[in-house]
This record gives structure tokens, C-alpha cells and sequence, in this order.
């Protein structure tokens, strides 16, 4: 073990509302001590589940797992081991959570005293428990393990008089296998949405080479061309710059839509009806193509991942159409329904081959398609698109709320 970072914390971070409910009724004796220690387990093991669920990144679930090492089984220090392999240097790097007063079972003294704990454990693959006679204390230390490989290591750090009830022990041990699925998941989640960033960058990577960059390539020539000429033909040359006025005014009104590509600040300050509504106005040009979004069913809020799901969706579906297929009207409709929300974003341009397109996406050659079906996935729906050359499109979402 290498590297090695501390983070400590307070514990609360879960809604114990029941399990104090639970609580009071064994005080009062209307319930046994083993309905009362079972109930405990199987509750603390729902929120545990419910918080990890709920978090939004692979960082807040060490936490939410010390929080609840510490919260259900009343253990005075825990201690979390996390490894991960330098695939660059060959080390691997260590970082730990801990729970706990800072006055009990000080740092100094655990910090030389677990790693050899650890080694123990990561030899054996099994539970281990130890006792340091000098410091009147012990200490239970479970693998955190996926398969056959080790994650981390979960240690409960007690004083010899405070002895654990066998529940709080096996709740810990199912907590540490509960940790590392859940940090399995959380990493795996992490990955696709690197890998939504990255699509997302090639894809703008594609179109400023497809608009800006060559725009820019014409620009530098009709430069170019009226140096030569701006002596022998002062006419043509003021032309020629009046053409490539306009040619720089589309390409800066490209660069900021690249722009707003990249901050969609305007979902924040105008919602998604009104942010959709925004783009088809920056988008579509009033005097060749019409353009109109509606709402069906009773709008109501959507979580932030949802709304910017089907935003980038709309924005990107209604970009391609403008881009691509000349259409002369394009239609966008979200429908609320009480479990789910609908985007529809229909056009009546060229078309084109959905099977082929999907393939190229597939293989890598196009990023479109690509880009939208992973979009969604992230956010648990599902994507049709309907189209075909000379047909216009129909492209069709669906996101459960």
C-alpha cells in the first residue's frame, strides 16, 4: 500500500425515522428482543440499499458505507481500506474513510497497528479478528470482495468491554459484501458516463471539422485570393469580402451554438419546455422551415438527470434534421404520463436508412445514433426512430419518472 488518504466525517447522513420507531417499541416491550434485533437488520440494510441507490457518483458511496457501519452497529471507530491498482506505476494507492470520535482509539496508534491486521486478511480472504492487550482493545476486519478480487477492507474498532451482538457483527460482514457490489456498480456507472463524455466530444469534434473548420479553410482562401486581386480588380475583390463577411457571420453564429452545446445553461434558467423552445428559435431558420414544440398530459417537475436527457435528445434530434435533411417543418411534443415522460421530435425532411446508420454507428464510423441510444440508456428509457429515405423522421423517447 502506497498512497493513502483520510477522509472523516459525521454520521447522519441516513433517515433513521423507522428504525428509531423500532426502537421504541422494544423500550415499551411491545415487541421481543429477537423481532426487535431482526427488524433492525433487515431496516438498516433497506437504507443502506435506498442511500446507495440514490447517490449520484462513485465518491459518495464510501461514506454512505462507514456511515452505516458506524449508525447500526453503535462500533466506536470504523476504519474503510480502499485499493485501487496504478496500471501506470505498478503501486497500488490506498485511501481510507473513518467514523468516529478523534479523542477514541487515536490515529497514531491504529494506523501502525491495521496494515499488518489487513495483510492478515488479505492473505486469508476471511474475517479476522484481533485484540491489542496494551490498548485494551480489538478489532474485527472484513474483506470487501467482488469474486476473487479484494476491494478494500471494513474494520470495526472496539474497546475490550464493548462487545458486539452477533447481528451487528453479521450486518457488518453483509455490509462489506453489499460495499462491494455497490462500488463495483457505482465504478461501472462512472465508466458509461465517461463514456457518454466521450462520444459527446467526438461527436462536436465531427461537426466544427464538418462546419467551422472548413468555413474557417474558405475563409483563409478568399483571403488569399483577394490579396492577389485587390490592385487589379478593387470591384471583384470588394465582392469577394462581402461573401466572405457573411461566410464568417454563419461560422461565429456556429461557434456559439457549439458553445451552448457545451454549457446548456439555459436548462437551468428557462426549464425544459422553455430551453427546447429557445434552441428551435437559435436553430431553425424562420424564413424556410417551421417549427413548434406542444405539451400533452399535466406538467410537472422531472428529476435533473431526466430533463437534461431529453433536452440534449430534443436539441440533438432537432440539430441533425436542420443539418441533414432540409426539412421544411419540424415538430417536438412531450407527453406526461404518471409514471413516465415521452419526447417526440418529428420532421419532414429527407430521411434516411435507419439500419444502415445504425450500423455505422455501431462500428464507430458515426457517433450519432450512438450518442442518443447511450444518452438514454443512462437515464433508463428507451429509443425508437422510425425513418427512411425521403420520408422524414420520427424519432421517439421514453423515460420512467
Amino acid at each position: 500500500m502506497t498512497d493513502k488518504s483520510v477522509t472523516c466525517g459525521q454520521e447522519g447522513a441516513f433517515n433513521v425515522r423507522r428504525l428509531l420507531s423500532v426502537h421504541r417499541s422494544f423500550l415499551s416491550g411491545k415487541m421481543p428482543p429477537v423481532a426487535y434485533r431482526q427488524s433492525v437488520l433487515v431496516s438498516s440494510l433497506n437504507e443502506v440499499a435506498a442511500s446507495v441507490s440514490g447517490a449520484h457518483d462513485l465518491g459518495e458511496v464510501p461514506g454512505i458505507i462507514v456511515d452505516a457501519a458506524k449508525l447500526f452497529t453503535g462500533t466506536e471507530k470504523i476504519v474503510l481500506y480502499l485499493f485501487e491498482d496504478d496500471e501506470m506505476s505498478g503501486s497500488v494507492s490506498t485511501e481510507v474513510f473513518v467514523r468516529g470520535s478523534k479523542n477514541e482509539h487515536l490515529e497514531s496508534w491504529w494506523e501502525e497497528w491495521l496494515p499488518r491486521v489487513i495483510e492478515r486478511v488479505l492473505t486469508d480472504g476471511r474475517p479476522y479478528v484481533e485484540t491489542d492487550p496494551v490498548e485494551g482493545a480489538w478489532v474485527l476486519a472484513v474483506p470487501v470482495r467482488v469474486k476473487d478480487r479484494t476491494l478494500g477492507v471494513l474494520c470495526a474498532i472496539n474497546s475490550v468491554k464493548h462487545q458486539l451482538r452477533e447481528e451487528q457483527t453479521a450486518f457488518l460482514s453483509i455490509l462489506a459484501a453489499f460495499a462491494a457490489t455497490s462500488l463495483e456498480n457505482a465504478k461501472l456507472a462512472e465508466e458509461s458516463r465517461y463514456s457518454l463524455l466521450a462520444s459527446e466530444r467526438e461527436r462536436i469534434s465531427r461537426e466544427m471539422h464538418d462546419g467551422i473548420a472548413q468555413a474557417l479553410f474558405s475563409i483563409s482562401l478568399g483571403l488569399e485570393v483577394c490579396k492577389k486581386k485587390v490592385h487589379r480588380n478593387p470591384d471583384a475583390v470588394a465582392r469577394q469580402l462581402d461573401e466572405i463577411q457573411d461566410l464568417l457571420g454563419a461560422s461565429m453564429g456556429e461557434l456559439r451554438r457549439y458553445i451552448y452545446d457545451l454549457r446548456p445553461a439555459k436548462l437551468q434558467e428557462l426549464g425544459l419546455v422553455g430551453a427546447i423552445e429557445y434552441w428551435l428559435r437559435e436553430i431553425t431558420p424562420p424564413d424556410r422551415m417551421k417549427a413548434m414544440i406542444e405539451l400533452g398530459g399535466i406538467p410537472r417537475p422531472l428529476s435533473a438527470e431526466v430533463e437534461a436527457c431529453l433536452y440534449r435528445v430534443a436539441r440533438e434530434a432537432v440539430t441533425n434534421a436542420v443539418k441533414h435533411a432540409s426539412p421544411t417543418q419540424v415538430h417536438v411534443r412531450i407527453d406526461y404520463a404518471p409514471d413516465s415522460v415521452t419526447l417526440l421530435v418529428e420532421d419532414d425532411g429527407h430521411g434516411f436508412d435507419v439500419c444502415s446508420a445504425t450500423a455505422e454507428s455501431e462500428s464507430g464510423a458515426t457517433v450519432g445514433l450512438r450518442s442518443l441510444h447511450e444518452r438514454v440508456r443512462s437515464a433508463g428509457g428507451g429509443l425508437a426512430i422510425d425513418s427512411a429515405p425521403g420520408n422524414g423522421c420520427r424519432l421517439c423517447v421514453r423515460v420512467p419518472c
